[in-house]
């Protein structure tokens, strides 16, 4: 009865494995962070300052906008709130 040879906690058994490791080619997600992107044409994007009238349209949509969203808080409100005001009313003036 013979047991094959082990050396797999000597220095001499880690020399042959790294030499026949592959080269480092990384396809993990991580490996994308190090990349350096191209730069990107942003030449197409007109950038200008607005002028009083689109200020001024701008801030009409804007407050036309907010004023629905007060409006729908405010009714989403009131909707939950009438049942817990039926339930103190029930609660107080029950006989």
């Amino acid at each position: 009865l013979t047991l094959p040879e082990c050396d797999a906690f000597t220095s001499q058994s880690i020399k042959p494995h790294a030499r026949l490791a592959p080269a480092a080619t990384s396809s993990t997600a991580l490996s994308v962070f190090g990349k350096k992107q191209p730069e990107e044409d942003l030449s197409y994007i007109e950038s200008r300052d607005m002028t009083r009238e689109e200020m001024l349209e701008l801030n009409r949509r804007n407050e036309e906008v907010m004023n629905r969203e007060l409006q729908a808080m405010t009714g989403i409100s009131v909707l939950f709130s009438i049942p817990i005001l039926y339930l103190c009313w029930v609660a107080f003036f029950s006989d």
